[in-house]
């Protein structure tokens, strides 16, 4: 951590407006009223503003550049980004983490590696409306749901007509008959599990982080040609 390097390609302006910030915010409502954690949390935000911390620096760089314990590192992060503003964003990074940090282990365990405990705790949330029960009881940074659970949980980002199109595009690609977009999702995911923890495709097998967002992409965007064309191969 360079904070000297880091305030040097700022100009005067920005430094103002860091500094302004603050103190302006520490001598709200009196000078010294505020506890020692929402004194951290400024302090926190500053290095982050002033680019000496990088906004999605994982907690192993928070760990050794501020040099605290993973738990507090965690804790300063969902203090300070749970209070932003935040809008439609957190479904997004739900979706990156399913896409790109996630994988089959075994048969029954969809995987996602979650660091952020923000996007963490919207992806439980999600998990909660869709009745699906998780596991992280063995690493905080990691989420298990049931492999059939997952279905429900691609269901709360899709609506009607892109499940129409999901469903048109999984009969074309397999053998595939459920009427409900529940069903016919978790036999596909079923399949798909089977076939990365089985595995079949050579490169393509259990604990390939990542992998499976090639199959799931398509999915998330109601894309029914893609759908057809990525999982035909599944079923061949």
């Amino acid at each position: 951590m360079d904070i000297e390097r880091a305030l040097d390609r700022l100009d005067e302006g920005a430094l103002r407006a860091l500094l302004g910030r603050l103190l302006s915010d520490y001598a709200a409502p009196a000078f010294g009223a505020l506890p020692k954690r929402e004194v951290d949390l400024l302090v926190f935000r500053t290095l982050r503003e002033a680019g000496v911390i990088g906004q999605g620096a994982p907690l192993y760089q928070l760990m050794a550049d501020l040099r605290i314990s993973r738990a507090k590192a965690r804790n300063l992060v969902f203090d300070l980004e749970i209070r932003q503003p935040i809008g439609g964003g957190l479904d997004d990074q739900v979706r990156a983490v399913i896409l790109n940090d996630s994988y089959f282990k075994d048969f029954n365990w969809f995987v996602l590696e979650v660091e952020n405990p923000v996007v963490q705790a919207h992806l439980r949330e999600i998990c909660r409306r869709a009745r699906v029960v998780t596991d992280a009881s063995f690493n905080p940074g990691i989420v298990r749901l049931p492999v059939s659970g997952l279905a429900n949980v691609l269901e709360e980002f899709l609506d009607p007509d892109q499940q129409a199109e999901v469903k048109q595009g999984l009969y074309r690609a397999g053998k595939l008959e459920d009427k409900s977009f529940r069903g016919l999702m978790k036999r596909a995911l079923a399949d798909l599990a089977q076939r990365f923890a089985g595995k079949v495709a050579g490169e393509v097998m259990d604990g390939a982080v990542g992998a499976v967002g090639e199959f799931l992409e398509p999915i998330l965007s109601g894309d029914q040609e893609a759908i057809t064309d990525i999982w035909s191969g599944i079923y061949s």
